[in-house]
């Protein structure tokens, strides 16, 4: 058998992580995603926007264990995607499947029925890895769900931080497009780009619908279109400013200097603590920086 000729698509592939507050719509915009879906319905919460969908919606599996179990996802993956018209694969949420996995090695820790603090979230890491694989490999579109939360930081302000744990996001990197959060203004609600690997970011469209209608084609036109050469400058140019530290760590891992996003975290913080910037473009510069003296070594 010949090989198959490549043939540019219009926009990449839809490879999304979408971040929100409970209540917030997450499901809802999962719903406007290419039919048919496949759910990977964790929260158990799908079917509640299943009259949204146009198209079919297939379940993973009817036992609502298999929907947190890395083992078995993996499993029934393989058993089902071959031949299947799947075009997405919504996982929702990514929290429910790795938080509780988080919890159990905390308390593991607090208790002392570990000796190295640090291998008690190695059940974590692995899990994820095997689901990161396990989805991606049918090269269908994904929209990876979690759930934001509310908290304080050291000095007691208030922040907001994802529900996974963000090695296990600057790991998922490598299988994204693009990250999206939702946002709010008094009653509007928005989508927010927070990163894309081509094309414009730090953008937001706001929902004119109620039930986000056809948002996932605006979003592509917004971040892509007219934009012919802007995709490969994206790429190579350096940055001036990141959305996030997740979004500069993850550039740092794509110049290949580093080994993992833990060598890349420390790398980071150090030089944040040596050059104390004062604003985000001034740590950007100082980083890239940092990053291309360690690529010319």
């Amino acid at each position: 058998m010949g090989f198959t000729k490549l043939v540019k698509p219009q926009y990449p592939p839809r490879l999304w992580t979408l971040a929100g507050f409970p209540g917030s719509g997450k499901s809802t915009f999962a719903a406007q995603m290419r039919p048919p879906l496949l759910a990977i319905d964790a929260d158990r919460r799908f079917s509640e926007v299943l009259t949204l969908v146009q198209g079919e919606v297939y379940s993973l599996s009817e036992a609502a264990a298999d929907m947190t179990n890395t083992e078995k996802i993996a499993s029934l993956l393989k058993a089902n995607m071959p031949d299947s018209d799947v075009k997405t694969i919504v996982i929702d949420s990514l929290s429910a499947v790795i938080s509780p996995l988080v919890t159990q090695a905390i308390m593991d820790n607090d208790a002392g029925r570990n000796r190295n603090r640090a291998a008690a979230f190695k059940n974590k890491a692995l899990a994820m890895r095997q689901l990161q694989d396990a989805v991606t490999c049918w090269g269908k579109d994904v929209l990876w769900i979690y759930h934001l939360k509310t908290g304080r930081d050291g000095q007691g302000s208030k922040v907001i931080r994802p529900t996974v744990p963000e090695t296990e996001l600057e790991r998922l990197r490598r299988s994204l497009n693009l990250q999206l959060e939702i946002v709010q203004d008094g009653e509007k609600r928005g989508i927010k780009v927070v990163w894309a690997r081509q094309g414009r970011d730090q953008i937001t469209l706001w929902d004119e619908t109620g039930r986000w209608l056809g948002m996932p084609e605006r979003l592509e036109a917004a971040i892509y279109g007219g934009l012919p050469d802007q995709q490969e400058k994206t790429a190579t140019n350096l940055p001036k400013q990141f959305a996030n530290i997740t979004a500069a760590i993850e550039w740092g891992m794509s110049q290949g200097v580093f080994q993992d996003p833990a060598c890349a975290r420390q790398a980071y913080d150090e030089v944040k603590q040596k050059n104390k910037p004062k604003t985000a473009a001034e740590m950007a510069s100082y980083w890239t920086a940092e990053v291309l003296k360690r690529r010319k070594k």
